[in-house]
């Protein structure tokens, strides 16, 4: 069973947002062509996902459980993701002062970003958080929008954003 934990307005911009585990202190991640072309750049605890749009508010709804597809959904990515601090954050770039968090046991989960537009700078996203019991090895995009250009093979790690 699905299970909402947070339904926040978020603010993305620069065409991204970010979700990370509380402990990270610097959730930004150096974006390269390749990333770009993925639509997502991660590390271990963090992950900054493309939007559908440049700048705009998105409705997020955060789920505890297994993802399933539904037609709306123009991009669709999973990724692997380590929860340390029992804490998730949910931010665009621009809302380090915002604390939109929620809990969730520490271990290991496929995070799935689930992303549709809604109008010019409006956005639907989900994000779908799936317990395992050993570390995913490899992300997937699971539905391609036409912005989408993955390399043959996705780049599993990025390096700190310099700020």
């Amino acid at each position: 069973m699905l299970q909402i934990v947070l339904q926040p307005k978020l603010y993305f911009s620069y065409g991204q947002f970010m979700v990370y585990d509380g402990s990270v202190q610097l959730p930004g991640c150096g974006w390269t062509e390749a990333h770009s072309a993925q639509g997502f750049a991660r590390r271990e605890s963090a992950v900054n996902f493309s939007t559908l749009r440049e700048f705009g508010h998105a409705d997020v709804y955060v789920h505890r459980g297994a993802y399933h597809p539904q037609r709306e959904h123009q991009r669709v990515i999973a990724v692997p993701f380590l929860i340390t601090s029992g804490n998730v954050i949910v931010n665009g770039p621009e809302e380090a002062a915002r604390e939109r968090s929620f809990t969730l046991p520490s271990g290991h989960y496929r995070l799935i970003a689930a992303q549709r537009a809604v109008g010019d700078d409006r956005e639907v996203i989900d994000l779908y958080w799936e317990p395992l019991v050993e570390a995913l090895k490899q992300s997937a995009i699971l539905v391609a929008d036409a912005e989408l250009h993955p390399p043959t093979r996705l780049i599993e790690t990025a390096e700190i954003a310099q700020t």
